[in-house]
């Protein structure tokens, strides 16, 4: 039987009266996700790690969720490499975590004492990568240093390789985002994964796909990376869960390594310590309901892949041509990010409207828009009136910043949503350029 997409379908659970624009910030459960986790609610409640009658649907259900989630990384063995975590903050700091005991443990006792791990990242990434950054230098437990944008977004390759040759013998790990989560900038994580096999093939090479994952293709083996951050709420599954990946090739060659030069390294050090979940790797009974609504997340992503990607880049196609059709508005409003549509998420769209305070402009519509002034996970209660980090990176100028929307479209967007959005953006933006 053949399966019926819900592609450009409303939801239920969405407010009559409130566009969501938002879906970079979080994703509506999708209604196939939820019905594949309700069993896990009303019925299967077993502990997975038991081997009784109530325990083997659980266990089942996460094998299936992982294998699920290793066919749309393209990973090779799902019980190796994939591990489930509760959210992309952990995963991040994790796969740092691990680069730099894998580093610390191969280092000589006197390079130990002296040679902090240097972590190299971009001037734009989430917070989950900056912040712990920054909170563990403060520890004196590395060093890092940051890829500066070009005005579209996109890391700088060529100030990417002159810090490999800086740092070079101290550098552990590359983390990069695959695609930006406030402008949609597709970053070229091929080259500085490339860049950095070539200078050290002990480097672990990290991407944060939170942002991209089933919105441009996402492969472990053609991105030349060694782990891999997904997060379920961005893509229909439940807050709560996320998973990263793991290259087994890569951490059994260093282990060996580090091993026969009389060293000793675990490398899920970092994660919780107690009983033998996730293969042993992080402990704590697996939150069986979101694995769940996870797994099938990823293959709903993985089946609609190009039929997501038609459906939302149009959305946000219309979303833009609509705002500058504006007689209004529509003279002031001009597009961030990339220029070249392939370099960019096709749901997503940041748009600058000038002399407007984008921040004013969403409190004032927040019960008929929701939307973000800049990332919402870390915006301020004003609708985040401060001018975003991304923006600054960027070198966008203060006037087009504080006047920036970031509008992100998804699987339930409906073309009747679109224009009701751009009424209402089009109605509070031209009263503030009036009244100013």
């Amino acid at each position: 039987m053949e399966k019926t997409s819900l592609l450009a379908t409303p939801l239920k659970c969405m407010i009559p009266t409130c566009v969501y624009l938002d879906y970079n910030a979080t994703t509506p459960i999708f209604p196939e996700v939820c019905d594949e986790m309700l069993p896990f609610l009303r019925t299967h409640f077993g502990n997975p790690s038991s081997i009784h009658a109530y325990a083997v649907p659980c266990s089942v259900a996460i094998d299936v969720s992982r294998e699920r989630v290793r066919k749309a990384l393209g990973a090779t063995n799902g019980k190796k490499e994939i591990v489930f975590t509760s959210c992309g903050t952990e995963s991040d700091n994790r796969a740092i975590d691990i680069a730099c005991d894998l580093f610390n443990s191969s280092a000589s006792s006197d390079e130990a004492n002296c040679v902090l791990p240097h972590v190299i990242s971009t001037a734009v990434e989430h917070p989950a990568v900056l912040v712990y950054l920054e909170s563990e230098r403060k520890a004196k437990r590395l060093t890092y240093s940051l890829v500066p944008v070009n005005e579209e977004g996109a890391a700088d390759v060529e100030a990417f390789e002159k810090q490999l040759a800086e740092f070079r013998d101290r550098v552990c790990c590359v983390t990069i985002m695959q695609a930006n989560n406030e402008t949609g900038a597709v970053q070229p994580v091929r080259a500085f994964a490339d860049l950095a096999k070539a200078t050290n093939p002990k480097i672990l090479v990290h991407t944060d796909a939170a942002q991209s994952f089933g919105k441009v293709k996402l492969n472990a083996d053609d991105l030349n990376v060694d782990a891999i951050t997904i997060v379920g709420h961005k893509i229909g599954a439940p807050k709560g869960i996320a998973a990263l990946f793991l290259r087994e090739s890569f951490l059994s060659e260093r282990t060996k390594e580090i091993d026969s030069n009389g060293g000793n390294v675990d490398p899920y050090r970092s994660f919780l310590k107690g009983g033998g979940q996730e293969g042993g790797k992080r402990a704590g009974t697996e939150n069986v309901l979101h694995i769940v609504g996870l797994g099938k997340a990823c293959e709903i992503a993985d089946e609609e892949f190009d039929a997501f990607v038609a459906h939302t880049k149009r959305m946000r196609d219309l979303l833009f041509e609509k705002l500058k059709a504006s007689t209004k508005i529509g003279d002031r409003v001009f597009a961030n990010g990339p220029k070249d549509d392939a370099k960019r998420l096709p749901n997503t769209l940041s748009v600058a409207i000038e002399g407007v305070d984008a921040g004013a402009l969403l409190v004032e519509l927040k019960d008929r828009l929701a939307a973000s002034a800049g990332a919402a996970c870390h915006s301020s209660e004003d609708g985040g009136g401060a001018i975003s980090g991304v923006l600054l990176a960027m070198r966008l100028e203060e006037s087009l910043a504080r006047g920036t929307l970031r509008l992100s479209v998804g699987r339930h967007t409906t073309e009747e949503e679109i224009s009701r959005a751009v009424e209402a953006i089009e109605a509070v933006a031209s009263r503030q350029i009036e009244n100013k």
